[in-house]
């Protein structure tokens, strides 16, 4: 069956852009079995970078617990690890392992190759258009 987006609403149609980039992120080659959350967790603490899990949770938008759950199984990936504070013991941070490290920069390049080949549809105009609304909807 052949799925029209034609009649989709804006609200459809950009987790169907969501979704065509997971696709292609994952058939240009990521083979690392992540949740499109903890991909964020990834892009948030980012490689040099050390966050809360209260930070972590704000970002994501989701309650602690739930962040908890995310980062607890990026744990047993490998992925992250838990930090005390030096100043204050009750404050743990979350830090990329080195293997979540290369993994960034790995999905970084993918994501940009694949980004790269979905916007070369548009126009350099329609391109430029396209980010200048985006930036628009992200200021907050």
């Amino acid at each position: 069956m052949i799925h029209t987006h034609a009649k989709s609403s804006l609200g459809d149609l950009i987790l169907i852009l969501r979704r065509k980039i997971m696709e292609s992120l994952k058939a240009a080659g990521f083979e690392h079995e992540l949740t499109f959350s903890q991909v964020e967790v990834l892009h948030f603490v980012g490689p040099e970078g050390k966050e809360t899990m209260k930070s972590i949770a704000d970002f994501l938008k989701i309650t602690p617990p739930s962040a908890t759950e995310i980062v607890a199984e990026m744990e047993k990936k490998g992925l992250v690890k838990r930090t005390s504070d030096e100043r204050d013991r009750r404050v743990v941070f979350i830090v990329l392992s080195p293997l979540a490290k290369k993994l960034f920069i790995s999905l970084h390049k993918r994501k940009e190759f694949v980004l790269k080949k979905i916007f070369s549809k548009l126009s350099k105009k329609d391109h430029e258009e396209f980010e200048r609304i985006i930036r628009i909807l992200i200021t907050t």
